[in-house]
């Protein structure tokens, strides 16, 4: 019974909705390419490199900061830091291979930062190679239980304030970084 109902609409809404609402269900492609251009602005692509080695220097310092601090990070995070045209954050840690599975994948984890925040400010870019790491700690891929406890340790021994979003370290300029302007 609850199929015909289902059946019934659809067939409504597919061959009479037009026929009654006419032209105001219908939109034009002119129409859809205006509407998306202003929902999604025309950011530019990062053809810069797609790692840097000051950066990589700078995350091997954190990685050997974190193990100095007993911080549980994992062992197989990669090394390098790849760069990438993101413009909706400072950092990613992507989790490619679950341990004890095969994979295509070398490592675990890769860290991911946007080519336009190599300018940014050192401290900015330290706090956000902490903030990805701690997402490394067993049970600390969100920003939850895990995740908390060891940022709020790692604030209270390094001064970074380090948090979900942001935190004091974020510049103006960096921000412009971000946006690649």
């Amino acid at each position: 019974m609850l199929f015909k109902v289902i059946l019934v609409f659809v067939v409504f809404l597919v061959v009479c909705a037009p026929l009654l609402f006419g032209e105001r269900l219908r939109v034009r492609p002119e129409d859809a390419v205006k509407y998306t251009r202003r929902l999604r602005p025309s950011y530019k692509r990062w053809n810069g490199p797609k790692t840097d080695e000051r950066i990589n220097r700078m995350f091997a310092e954190c990685i050997a900061l974190m193990r100095e601090l007993n911080v549980p990070i994992s062992d197989s995070i990669c090394p390098t830091v790849e760069l990438t045209s993101a413009h909706t954050y400072f950092g990613r840690c992507w989790l490619k291979r679950e341990a004890g599975k095969p994979s295509k994948y070398k490592y675990d984890f890769y860290i991911q930062i946007p080519g336009w925040t190599l300018n940014n400010s050192e401290r900015n870019l330290r706090c956000t190679f902490l903030h990805e790491l701690i997402h490394t700690v067993p049970g600390g891929q969100y920003h939850t239980g895990p995740w908390r406890k060891w940022a709020r340790y790692i604030s209270e021994k390094t001064g970074y304030d380090i948090r979900y979003r942001g935190g004091d370290d974020i510049t103006p300029q960096d921000l412009k970084n971000l946006r690649g302007e």
